[in-house]
């Protein structure tokens, strides 16, 4: 069996059980029911201790920090909530854009959005690929819940393997993947799909770009 090094680098993803589990991930569960006034999700959660506190937990996980960057922080946090009212599809696509503290003046970067009150942008490729995104599910997901559709390979743009898989996530397992890979969200069937969204990348940024403030001081 491939390590899961090896599986991220050549698959573009990788799942790990039991990430968050017990006390934690009930918290975690009940932090998401009381403390998140959204109905759908959020992008912009990296302000919260608790938020914060599993950040810095992913970051030094034996199994997740070495396939991490050295100086890996946490630069983002996305909740994403489906129920069969708030229900959507999302077609195929890689993650192209990074928030950003401010706008610069660079060829290298294109574009420029406001999500939420914060800026994206798309980086330089080399950006992209540094990245790692962890995906903390709180129940069991599945192709009837609307479990992440990947397609293998698809993060190196050269790939001949193009058949789609479903990722399978046990409650409290992660999905590990790189922002380039090609994925779609399909609705959910019933149920619930509850997931945790963390970006992790390096922590200096080409041509003078910065992560947003709260992203440095939560992460140092």
């Amino acid at each position: 069996m491939n390590s899961a090094s090896d599986e991220l680098s050549k698959r573009g993803y990788v799942i790990l059980d039991d990430i968050v589990k017990g006390d934690e991930l009930e918290f975690l569960i009940e932090c998401c029911e009381s403390k998140l006034d959204c109905k759908v999700g959020t992008r912009n959660l990296l302000q919260n201790d608790w938020v914060e506190s599993l950040g810095n937990t992913i970051r030094h996980n034996p199994r997740i920090a070495k396939l991490l960057p050295k100086d890996a922080i946490t630069v983002q946090c996305n909740y994403f909530s489906k129920d069969t009212t708030n229900n959507w599809y999302v077609t195929s696509h890689r993650d192209l854009s990074i928030p950003v503290d401010k706008k610069i003046d660079s060829d290298q970067w294109s574009g420029w959005s406001t999500k939420e009150g914060v800026l994206y942008a798309q980086p330089p490729r080399e950006v992209l690929e540094s990245l790692l995104i962890v995906r903390i599910h709180l129940e069991h997901n599945n192709y009837k819940n609307g479990a992440l559709h990947v397609v293998p390979g698809s993060h190196l743009f050269g790939t001949t393997e193009l058949d789609e898989i479903i990722c399978n996530v046990n409650k409290g397992g992660a999905l590990l993947m790189s922002p380039l890979i090609l994925h779609k969200s399909p609705k959910l069937q019933f149920g619930t799909r509850r997931v945790l969204h963390f970006v992790f990348g390096p922590r200096n940024l080409p041509d003078g770009a910065k992560w947003p403030q709260n992203s440095i001081q939560k992460s140092s």
